[in-house]
């Protein structure tokens, strides 16, 4: 029914719901705006960059989900997921904004490499072809089911499987605290709350403020999936022959997560915050239908969109880029922003027909979701170059109050490092977002955890940086609401698009015009 609603407001309210920027645009999202007395027209007459622009290719990859899939006929959703005809289509809207550009324009299709590395089959995915999820016999809607991936010796595995279960019980899952060791005659499910990206389910504050001191939160998201609890986790299936599956409930009460849980051998069921709670409350009554329908597809189709501009010295190439798929949802923030900045910073080298000394790339990488697989490709068949700098944006230009967020610049190399953060300090990122985020470098040898890692890992003497704000960002992944809220439109942020894109321009313009 949600997407026959929708269907029948695209019907009549027509072109009206995407439409360009305009003066009545631009007095709603003043409402909503952070801006203190400047309005959003100030803010667009003083930016360096065309925000008008920037905003107009973000809401036109945001909205993907609504324009390419059929809801109403039962079609999945699934944005600009790797692979699908959403991602297909934010990749002709890149090409065809590059060619207007000026810029030399290809369109690159993601190939496997030749060798047995780990990563090495780009053009793979485990796939969903459909599911559904009923709770007391209630259909729910807003929600998302994860394949298995891993069989009963913690693999991953090439899954074809259909899974149907009906009128299962609810148990909590266990942990450390509260073991179980006899999981009964029946079939089940176990629930927990989301921890992933939750403020109030992380790392133990003690331990945190601890290690706060010594390792970036990155890395303390990254220790926790990695501790020697999941490891025993994944082991501990065995012990659980009755469980068919997890369902996780978000912290956000209307919206859910999307990730796929490697350490789990049985579908992950996720679920809105209200829905969760609501079966915690009765869980002794509870039952769930869940099925899901998964292939592994070894045909996958994806591009990265390559838009070169030359330089005066093309022995020497610098990449400015960004992935442009996303989940099941609008990807605003991950990352229609970062790629519509792209495009902001060539209109800006074209518009002003500014030469760079370099040849510099502007990159819409595609399959980033899935492990980086546009940038491994890209990196792999394009040797022959010599790339000196990795300029990624990833996450940013996005509006979150509480927590308090922080763009961070993930740099490789400790001197390149203090370059960055010299040219980052001259723009008052923190009085032109009104105080609500900070900013702050980080060495990170190995790159940031974007697509900026492929090519510190393979090219030692290349200097890369990864602009990405958080953690935690509460609606990272998120999805609901009929794709109206999570990770949505409505919260980019004007004064942040503004004063990130001006750093971004500054570091492209330092390194390429005047390096």
């Amino acid at each position: 029914m949600k997407s026959l609603a929708l269907g029948i407001i695209l019907l009549f309210v027509g072109t009206a719901v995407f439409p360009s920027i305009n003066s009545n645009i631009i007095q709603t999202e003043v409402k909503n705006n952070n801006s203190g007395p400047q309005t959003i027209v100030s803010i667009i007459n003083e930016s360096m960059l065309d925000l008008e622009y920037i905003y107009n290719i973000t809401r036109d990859l945001s909205y993907i989900i609504f324009t390419e899939y059929n809801e109403s006929a039962g079609e999945l959703a699934k944005g600009r997921f790797f692979g699908t005809k959403g991602e297909w289509r934010a990749a002709e809207i890149l090409y065809d904004n590059m060619t207007e550009l000026g810029l030399w324009t290809t369109k690159e299709q993601i190939k496997d490499l030749p060798d047995k590395r780990p990563y090495s089959k780009l053009t793979h995915k485990q796939e969903i072809l459909d599911f559904g999820l009923k709770i007391n016999d209630v259909e729910i809607e807003e929600c998302y089911i994860a394949p298995k991936w891993i069989d009963s010796d913690g693999n991953i595995i090439q899954s074809n499987n259909n899974f149907s279960f009906k009128d299962l019980k609810i148990k909590l899952k266990p942990d450390f605290l509260r073991p179980i060791l006899d999981d009964g005659d029946e079939d089940y499910v176990f629930i927990e709350e989301e921890w992933y990206r939750n403020p109030n389910a992380s790392t133990p504050p003690s331990m945190k403020k601890f290690l706060g001191r010594f390792i970036h939160p990155y890395r303390l998201v990254y220790f926790r999936s990695k501790t020697i609890w999941k490891k025993i986790e994944s082991k501990s299936w065995k012990y659980y022959p009755h469980c068919k599956g997890v369902i996780n409930y978000d912290f956000n009460s209307h919206t859910h997560n999307m990730v796929y849980t490697t350490s789990s051998k049985v579908p992950t069921i996720y679920i809105t915050g209200l829905a969760g709670r609501q079966i915690i409350q009765d869980i002794e009554n509870a039952s769930v239908d869940f099925f899901i329908n998964q292939t592994y597809n070894e045909s996958v189709i994806s591009y990265n969109v390559i838009g070169q501009l030359n330089g005066t010295d093309p022995s020497k190439t610098v990449i400015v880029d960004c992935l442009y798929d996303g989940w099941w949802c609008q990807g605003t923030g991950d990352s229609a922003i970062g790629m519509a900045t792209v495009l902001g910073i060539a209109k800006y080298f074209t518009d002003n027909n500014i030469k760079p000394k370099y040849n510099i790339k502007f990159i819409g990488f595609g399959g980033e979701e899935q492990g980086c697989y546009g940038a491994r490709s890209y990196e792999y068949y394009h040797r022959d170059e010599n790339i000196i700098y990795v300029i990624d944006l990833n996450q940013i230009g996005f509006k979150q109050e509480i927590p308090r967020l922080t763009l961070n610049l993930f740099v490789n190399k400790l001197g390149f490092m203090s370059k960055i953060w010299n040219i980052a300090k001259k723009t008052d990122y923190k009085e032109k977002t009104n105080d609500l985020y900070d900013i702050k470098p980080a060495w990170f040898p190995l790159g940031g955890p974007s697509d900026d890692q492929v090519f510190t890992m393979t090219h030692p003497l290349c200097k890369t940086v990864c602009f990405l704000k958080g953690p935690p960002w509460a609606y990272h992944h998120r999805d609901g609401m009929n794709h109206t809220e999570g990770d949505v439109m409505k919260y980019f942020d004007w004064d942040d698009v503004n004063a990130t894109g001006k750093i971004v321009l500054n570091v492209v313009k330092h390194l390429t015009v005047k390096p």
